[in-house]
């Protein structure tokens, strides 16, 4: 962590300096690469570090925004700042255009600005929260993020219920690291058993990312035995079951014995990049192992003719093995109510909003095998 990163924020911090001190920790815990020189190749590392600054890119505009806003209303500290000016700042972004593109620049020169979108006002407010996190742990704001996040929530647009997308079948896919390519030094082999513990792992539970990474070795297994099931805390600290299946048991047997069975309080899923000294994969590297793994596996369809497919798996993240297991639940007949337990949603109308176009064409396909038709004509 570069040395802007490891300042601490005060209520006196001018608010332009505490944005730059969060971007550089979020670029510091985002950039690195615990495996980099072995198992990726550099078109998959570039390809991730270009992920990860184009997400940095998007929150330095949002922060620009907000400062100049605050700044405009006398607002120049972190202490200086409330639950009412953000909420403030949230009612402007829905009145005036605040977006940065050269097209809107040209055409509030002409007259013809128009509002933000929707999604906009959305992407500018979100980092906020992120940012004003790392202030109120440090005690520089004078009131609590979780008590500004519903205030502010209330007066953005409202966002059409998203849709889970047709995912491509990744019974392939989640097989990719079984077995060495070539011959494998300690560390190689180390590698590729945690990436294919890890995909084993997405693939049989249908778990986030972020549950699957933070887990320790003592919440998957007792006495050298990989469990059936994992108690996890996913979204607003929820505790859910993510259920590990017989193929996923093996992956991480094969992985936590070539780890020597590490103590319970060691994380699950670690970096074995000497610089990074066993601590736990980071959220980049966990996307990194899938889409490398996605990525080539396509390039492989390619040349059998697959083209098709090969498109679809490139689009492949973590979240796609957890709509794979939802939409394969689906198509074998398992009840919606059961499946939204099983992937861990808040309410099953969560689970019936995401699914909701797949669970018409069921129903279009049960309508029309069962339906009555007339009789014939005579």
């Amino acid at each position: 962590m570069n040395e802007l990163a490891e300042q601490l924020l005060t209520p006196d911090t001018p608010i332009a300096d505490a944005g730059a001190i969060w971007l550089a920790r979020l670029a510091s815990a985002g950039l690195d690469s615990d495996d980099a020189e072995d198992d990726l190749d550099e078109r998959a590392r570039e390809s991730q570090r270009h992920h990860a600054r184009q997400t940095i890119a998007s929150y330095e505009t949002a922060l620009r925004i907000f400062v100049r806003w605050a700044e405009r209303n006398g607002r120049q500290r972190l202490g200086d700042l409330s639950i009412g000016d953000l909420v403030a700042y949230a009612r402007s972004l829905r009145k005036r255009s605040y977006d940065l593109s050269q097209r809107a620049a040209a055409a509030r020169a002409n007259g013809q600005g128009e509002r933000l979108a929707e999604r906009t006002i959305h992407a500018y407010v979100r980092p906020l929260f992120g940012f004003l996190a790392l202030a109120d742990s440090q005690g520089a704001i004078p009131f609590r993020v979780a008590a500004a996040r519903p205030e502010v929530s209330r007066i953005l647009p409202r966002l059409p219920d998203p849709v889970a997308p047709t995912p491509p079948d990744l019974r392939r896919l989640v097989r990719f690291y079984d077995k060495p390519t070539g011959e494998e030094r300690e560390r190689q082999t180390l590698i590729r058993l945690r990436n294919a513990a890890l995909l084993h792992l997405l693939f049989s539970s249908g778990a986030r990312i972020s549950e699957a990474l933070s887990l320790d070795v003592g919440d998957v297994a007792r006495d050298r035995r990989v469990l059936g099931r994992v108690v996890v805390r996913g979204k607003g600290r929820r505790e859910g079951t993510l259920f590990i299946r017989r193929h996923a048991e093996q992956a991480l047997q094969r992985y936590l014995t070539a780890r020597q069975w590490p103590a319970a309080r060691e994380p699950l899923f670690v970096a074995f990049d000497p610089r990074a000294g066993g601590g736990r994969l980071s959220r980049i590297s966990g996307w990194r192992i899938v889409t490398t793994a996605a990525n080539a596996l396509a390039d492989r369809l390619v040349w059998e003719g697959k083209v098709d497919e090969a498109e679809l798996l490139r689009r492949v993240t973590p979240h796609t093995f957890r709509h794979f297991v939802g939409y394969h639940l689906l198509n074998e007949g398992v009840a919606l109510a059961e499946v939204s337990q099983i992937l861990r949603h808040r309410s099953v109308e969560v689970t019936r909003s995401y699914y909701a176009s797949y669970a018409d064409v069921q129903l279009q396909e049960v309508h029309d095998q069962f339906s009555a038709d007339p009789w014939p004509d005579e």
